[in-house]
């Protein structure tokens, strides 16, 4: 009797243990009713204009207006070199969002810079535009790279996850998955999911742009355009204003540094998936046979200080390592691996003389003509 009732519930009839069974599978559902509630909820807050009264920075309409200026580009160098004159890509960071193309092109007539730089912007950001240039034959008459420590760092205290989250999509980050670690990946996906959990609004800030009419809101939306709009003038630059010498606070720019040290660059490790990107980006220039440099970008004589003494790694040996004495072999090795780039040291040579800054990251705007004709003169020297 036991097989041939074993034989009827193979075969479907009902028993006591279905009404379990569908109960079972009613409870495994939950999770999932769950997870998709708050995934819904968590874009409410998105909706409309709401953002305007908790986003602290609008970094991210860079990284959105980057895939418009890719199709400008294309379609620009689509045309005879006649018509279009020569064009210059700059692949930078924040310390390469502010040159003047106005003044580029009567100090360089012929000369355009379409300049793709982004806050935050590391080898891996710069690798997947190239894999673009390849894919779409974009070939410019020059490309650089703004190449700096704090991009190869595997343990900065400060998260450098905004190229990750607002640049790289999410193919081409499983496609490398290999080269960034278990909690790169994590983070990646939990922030793409919950975009809350990514921009974290804060009540206090709500509250402060509510008031008076909501004037916060209204001021932040008013940068947002502003910035939107320079970069759509400036082909991705947003130039500064003024260009007038600055007085120099040394003690801040001293604490500056030392905040910078301190937030990213110690301790340093080395990442080795960023340095796998930075040697791809510039191959991809090789095979496309773009002629490109390499750029360290000058910063605070503080910060090259810590930079070229402080000690953040020992050999085995005993020897004791910079920041400096990590970073340049790489990108030397580099050099000497492709024959269409250099390595542009502004830190540690007499490339330009202009010593002034904001915080001991960022050039002042009277520097940036002398930046500028720096790297064009280093163009028209290898053209």
């Amino acid at each position: 009797m036991a097989n041939q009732e074993a034989t009827l519930n193979n075969e479907g009839i009902e028993t006591p243990q279905d009404p379990m069974v569908r109960s079972f599978r009613f409870w495994m559902l939950i999770p999932v009713l769950i997870l998709l509630a708050a995934f819904v909820l968590d874009k409410q807050l998105f909706i409309w204009r709401f953002p305007d009264y908790f986003l602290r920075t609008a970094s991210y309409l860079s990284y959105e207006h980057k895939i418009e200026l890719m199709e400008q580009l294309e379609a620009e160098l689509s045309l005879p070199i006649e018509q279009r004159g020569r064009i210059a890509v700059m692949f930078g960071n924040s310390r390469t969002t502010s040159f003047s193309n106005d003044y580029i092109e009567s100090r360089f007539p012929g000369w355009k810079l379409y300049n793709f730089s982004v806050p935050g912007g590391t080898s891996d950001y710069f690798y997947y535009l190239m894999q673009q240039f390849e894919e779409r034959n974009i070939r410019p008459d020059f490309v650089f790279f703004a190449v700096t420590p704090q991009g190869l760092n595997a343990t900065p205290s400060i998260a450098m996850d905004e190229v990750m989250l607002n640049g790289l999509p999410a193919d081409f980050m499983f496609e490398n998955a290999m080269q960034y670690s278990p909690g790169d990946i994590s983070n990646y996906v939990a922030k793409r999911l919950f975009w809350n959990y990514q921009y974290r609004p804060k009540l206090p800030v709500i509250l402060e742009r509510l008031e008076h009419n909501s004037r916060g809101a209204r001021q932040f939306r008013i940068f947002v355009s502003e910035n939107l709009n320079a970069m759509h003038v400036n082909r991705g630059s947003v130039p500064y204003s003024d260009f007038s010498d600055i007085p120099q606070d040394e003690d801040f720019l001293r604490r500056t540094a030392e905040g910078t040290w301190r937030d990213f660059l110690n301790p340093f490790h080395l990442n080795e998936g960023q340095v796998y990107f930075m040697r791809e980006m510039v191959a991809a220039a090789e095979r496309l046979q773009i002629p490109n440099a390499m750029v360290w970008v000058k910063v605070g004589s503080h910060l090259r200080e810590f930079k070229a003494t402080r000690v953040v790694q020992t050999t085995p040996t005993g020897q004791e390592l910079t920041i400096r004495d990590i970073f340049t072999p790489i990108v030397l090795e580099i050099v000497r691996e492709n024959s269409h780039t250099a390595f542009l040291d502004m830190n540690y040579t007499d490339a330009i003389s202009c010593d002034r800054f904001y915080d001991s990251s960022h050039l002042a705007g009277v520097c940036f003509p002398e930046f500028t004709d720096y790297l064009f003169s280093h163009i028209e020297s290898r053209l």
